[in-house]
């Protein structure tokens, strides 16, 4: 099971991934250069490595005070690299990385215990590393508690409604609410694609909380859904016969 939810985070990190590059401007702190490659790994710019990236992240680490925005930066980036080398077959050089990140994670977390990016990460690192889904609920917890709606949990929700299944109740409540706040929030196509995914099991029960959200957005997904070749009953949407050549 734990080996199945890896892959499936990491298809996911890849394919938001796809295209982000590394540059390091001779202006900014190291924070903020840190920081600037953090949002694009978020943001989905191509990525290239290098060895003034991977000094700056040991520096962030080991700090004797640290910088939050730094640290937190380089658990993010410290992801990205290990997704790399998952992607490239090495096995040595990823067990590596995943060490690193692990690492990486904890310390942040002790400098930014409140940030709910870093808690997901937690709890993700740890299932990759051989961890029980169910010995690791509170940290996804800690992760909706203190970040429900931010704009990095397109991230969050495919991987989340891939283990909807095992989920005790409370975190199955906070998984519809998220895939609501998406569609609330005009993120059509990443809604799209929880759907396409495993969110079609429960499309059901994800699709029936979106009553209060704007009839426009819910129109946008109606219509997106059947580009896709997808037919569901949306609230306050009035069923229309399939045609995929007019939707």
């Amino acid at each position: 099971m734990a080996n199945a939810v890896g892959r499936s985070i990491l298809v996911l990190i890849a394919l938001v991934s796809a295209g982000w590059a590394v540059m390091f401007f001779l202006g900014p702190a190291q924070d903020v250069q840190l920081d600037n490659i953090a949002n694009a790994v978020l943001s989905g710019t191509v990525f290239e490595r290098n060895s003034i990236a991977e000094t700056a992240l040991a520096a962030a680490e080991n700090r004797a005070t640290c910088n939050p925005r730094e640290i937190r930066a380089a658990a993010i980036i410290r992801l990205r690299l290990y997704e790399m080398a998952v992607s490239s077959l090495d096995a040595r050089l990823a067990n590596e990385r995943l060490s690193s990140l692990r690492s990486s994670v904890r310390r942040a977390l002790g400098c930014v215990p409140t940030d709910g990016l870093l808690w997901f990460i937690e709890y993700w690192s740890a299932i990759n590393q051989g961890g029980q889904v169910s010995e690791h609920l509170d940290e996804l917890r800690m992760s909706y508690r203190l970040a429900p709606y931010e704009g990095w949990i397109a991230l969050r929700s495919p991987y989340v409604q891939a283990i909807y299944d095992v989920l005790p109740a409370d975190l199955q409540e906070s998984a519809r609410k998220e895939f609501v706040a998406m569609v609330r929030t005009g993120l059509i196509r990443d809604a799209v694609k929880v759907l396409k995914g495993a969110g079609w099991r429960h499309h059901d029960v994800l699709l029936a909380g979106l009553a209060t959200v704007r009839l426009d957005f819910r129109l946008q997904l109606d219509r997106a859904l059947r580009g896709e070749g997808l037919i569901a009953d949306i609230p306050g949407v009035e069923p229309r016969e399939f045609r995929p050549w007019r939707y």
